[in-house]
């Protein structure tokens, strides 16, 4: 159900939560009295409000690494990567602010939708799938980590056909 669903639906005074962290999220919840609405950024909050305001295409790069959420597209200097979807979203959260490191918390929100309740293995078990991929296929990117706060996205640059990829370009090709 999209956010402009939701606070559409509601009859009288709602108390709406705009990127709030858990602790935070859960105090609210358990003291109001109201229905408590939480969306994880002003954008969607936005967008639900009025959506003629929608972001109407929405890529996040980095160095040769490129991303189209909406077309769910990943791509390492052109190349496309095969990624499922939880580990599209993992890896678009943390391309679209490069540098960030994102904590659990943070990507359990932004990846999952849901608020973070102390359990890291969600998003670590993502994270694991996703490196394997990003070995494979974008050998450049690496998800950084760093202990006991979360991840964050590095992106290299190396020449794009080195012999040691299994996607190199074959010489003269």
């Amino acid at each position: 159900m999209g956010s402009s669903n939701v606070l559409g639906g509601l009859d009288g005074p709602v108390v709406i939560c705009v990127g709030v962290p858990t602790a935070s999220l859960v105090a609210v919840i358990e003291a109001a009295e109201v229905p408590v609405v939480f969306l994880p950024d002003a954008a969607t909050l936005l967008a639900g409000l009025d959506p003629a305001r929608r972001e109407s295409h929405r890529v996040a790069e980095c160095g040769k690494l490129r991303l189209d959420a909406d077309l769910r597209e990943a791509s390492w200097f052109g190349r496309g990567i095969p990624l499922p979807a939880r580990e599209f979203d993992l890896l678009f959260a943390l391309t679209s602010d490069q540098g960030r490191i994102w904590t659990f918390a943070d990507l359990t929100v932004q990846v999952w939708g849901r608020p973070y309740v102390g359990d890291a293995q969600a998003v670590t078990s993502a994270v694991k799938r996703l490196r394997r991929l990003l070995r494979q296929n974008a050998p450049g990117v690496r998800l950084e980590s760093v202990r006991g706060i979360g991840y964050r996205l590095v992106v290299g640059d190396p020449v794009p056909n080195q012999a040691d990829w299994p996607w190199s370009v074959p010489p003269g090709g």
